[in-house]
């Protein structure tokens, strides 16, 4: 059986979901191979790819979100779906190549730019082999609907509902989460990690999270907590994960030494697994990936400045099963902080109805799922 895993390297998620499936099908006795699409196109659309999606949710989010949702309504996709297609396939000749070369099995793709050049393969008779679509956040878009998949993976039942709607028939639809890496399913022991990461023990630790390019506000979140009040302040501890912003990591670095409340900041993490276990709640953007490991987790969730688009998408999703809270500014941040830190039955409240939605072992299952199929 060969198969092979694919995504777009155009927010760390989708490659950590690859990820984690090629390491879950590892556990079961099944090589993968796992690619990276962007790294078989040319040089010009490797580089504009993700640099143009980073630059957009940064500079210009509100553009990001109107652009997001135009392209997401039926009439626009239908005159639009037809050139995204053939500029995808124009830049990603050598991708199209490796699939006729290597005659895979299964494909399971993460990222919805692999799904819709397999699918046109598929249509043509240029690739044979099974198409699975691993849609990583709660809601698809328009993007997401490579029509000729042979099965549409979701989070959960609110998903298989959007994709019935788009009209994806229910035999392809399989509900089994969004996938992460197998290890956010076991519990390593708090009091150890504490100890083996240098964490202060005793204190209630707020793990604050900007996703892989470390974007957001995590300097004004450090310091409107600053500001607390001693009594509030002096009981907790921020674990600061700054991902690959090396500006931001060597800044609070530099200034953690003069706050009067305790900073760790971190730079990017492979055991992000061990700090989560080690919080007691996560100040977060709702991307899916770290939404699927934060609920593996049964962490708490605050969520600051979502994505207009796909992370608002989550983010009400979220809030409406009541296991995270929406801040509207960092001074939000703080309240709601404040407010878990001095109500324990509030926390246990959340903690249990994360467990509807949260699907642990989601890369075991497709890696079972893709092995029986």
């Amino acid at each position: 059986m060969k198969i092979l895993i694919t995504y777009a390297y155009a927010g760390v998620g989708h490659k950590k979901a690859a990820m984690a499936i090629e390491k879950a099908l590892s556990g079961i006795g099944i090589e993968a191979k796992n690619v990276d699409v962007l790294d078989y196109t040319n040089a010009f659309f490797k580089m504009s790819y993700p640099n143009a999606y980073l630059f957009l949710i940064n500079k210009t989010p509100t553009f990001w979100g109107l652009f997001y949702y135009l392209l997401d309504s039926r009439p626009v996709d239908f005159f639009m779906a037809p050139v995204r297609r053939f500029l995808d396939r124009l830049n990603s000749k050598k991708f199209i190549e490796l699939i006729k070369s290597e005659k895979p099995d299964a494909v399971v793709s993460t990222h919805f730019l692999p799904s819709e050049i397999i699918s046109g393969l598929k249509d043509s008779g240029e690739f044979k082999g099974k198409l699975i679509n691993v849609v990583t956040d709660f809601i698809s878009h328009s993007f997401w609907m490579a029509r000729s998949s042979d099965y549409f993976i979701g989070a959960i039942q609110r998903t298989k509902n959007d994709l019935l709607r788009r009209g994806v028939p229910e035999e392809k639809i399989k509900i089994f989460g969004i996938p992460c890496d197998p290890v956010f399913s076991i519990s390593k022991g708090r009091e150890s990690l504490i100890k083996q990461l240098g964490i202060e023990p005793g204190l209630f630790n707020v793990l604050i999270m900007s996703g892989g390019f470390g974007t957001g506000p995590m300097k004004e979140i450090v310091t409107e907590i600053n500001n607390l009040e001693p009594k509030i302040r002096d009981k907790m501890q921020l674990i600061a994960i700054c991902g690959k912003n090396e500006v931001l990591f060597q800044e609070l670095n530099k200034t953690s030494g003069s706050l009067k409340v305790k900073v760790k900041a971190f730079g990017y993490m492979n055991n992000i697994d061990e700090f989560m276990e080690v919080s007691d709640i996560i100040v977060t953007k709702p991307g899916g990936l770290t939404i699927s490991e934060a609920l593996s987790k049964t962490l708490p969730m605050i969520i600051v400045q979502p994505i207009l688009g796909q992370e608002t998408r989550n983010c009400k999703i979220l809030t409406g099963y009541g296991t995270a809270v929406k801040a509207k500014n960092t001074r939000e941040v703080c309240k709601f902080i404040k407010e878990f830190a001095a109500s324990p039955e509030r926390l246990i409240g959340t903690r249990t109805r994360i467990g509807l939605l949260r699907y642990p072992d989601a890369a075991k299952i497709i890696a079972e799922f893709v092995k029986n199929i």
